[in-house]
């Protein structure tokens, strides 16, 4: 074997890891560019999952609420307090109690009088937010397309969350309310008794 071989064996191999450093090199640039965009991504997507989950689990709070209220055979002050109080569980595990409310009315048709709320009960958390139907004995503000009859008798649920991104200043989506409304009608008898005494 030659010296000529030798120093060309030994180019080749200095050729072949300069090649694969320069490789490496132009890799981890390529990375370095892109990861603004990866970390973009995956703030949006860790935010976006967060988003819905927490708006899955307003839905289902307004909808068990309304459902477990109109199973009462007889509206109490004890029974829906205590069904209001289910929010936080059903939310669990994001907190509930100073960033969501529940607001439960019950919304009847007197035979030849308006529409009006007889009663209605905030609670499950303490979020300050104002019921959109109305106000106790007021003519209600109903979900569209909902019609009340004579000696109807319904159930309505408006359930606030305050939701905040995880990544309030990096993140792609902003801090709003989450707000739902359920209406079921009562199963077992009419729920139009103001259970905290009072008559419109």
């Amino acid at each position: 074997m030659s010296l000529t071989t030798d120093i060309g064996a030994i180019a080749q191999k200095v050729a072949v890891r300069m090649d694969r450093h320069k490789r490496k090199g132009i890799a981890a640039l390529e990375f370095a560019l892109t990861l603004p965009i990866w970390v973009a991504l995956l703030i949006g997507v860790t935010d976006g999952a967060y988003m819905m989950l927490l708006s899955q689990r307003t839905d289902r709070i307004a909808y068990t609420v309304t459902d477990l209220v109109t199973q009462l055979e007889e509206a109490t002050a004890n029974d829906v307090d205590t069904i209001l109080l289910a929010a936080g569980q059903l939310m669990e595990p994001f907190p509930f109690g100073e960033k969501g409310v529940v607001i439960v009315s019950s919304i009847y048709k007197e035979p030849g009088q308006p529409v009006s709320i007889r009663w209605q009960r905030i609670g499950g958390g303490s979020l300050a937010r104002a019921s959109k139907i109305g106000e106790k004995c007021s003519v209600p503000n109903l979900p569209q397309g909902l019609t009340i009859n004579d000696k109807e008798n319904v159930i309505v649920s408006e359930v606030y969350y305050a939701y905040e991104p995880m990544f309030i200043n990096a993140g792609v989506f902003e801090a709003k309310d989450f707000y739902r409304v359920a209406v079921y009608k009562p199963r077992l008898g009419k729920l139009i008794i103001d259970p905290w005494g009072g008559t419109c």
